[in-house]
């Protein structure tokens, strides 16, 4: 409930730009993306495994 509430603030706080190599929705979903993932791996009671946040990880 907290996450979803964080990322309501955002979009109510946060104007991403619009140009040719993005649209400010994509930044938007970008952005609450990063709040998303930022929270799971640092959560204290089930953190995210270092291997699950690699992006370049084979797998």
């Amino acid at each position: 409930a907290s996450m979803r509430a964080a990322m309501d603030a955002l979009a109510q706080d946060y104007a991403p730009l619009s140009d040719m190599r993005a649209s400010s929705a994509y930044r938007m979903r970008a952005a609450q993306n990063l709040l998303r993932r930022f929270w799971l791996e640092t959560r204290t009671d089930d953190p995210l495994p270092a291997a699950a946040v690699n992006a370049f990880a084979a797998g």
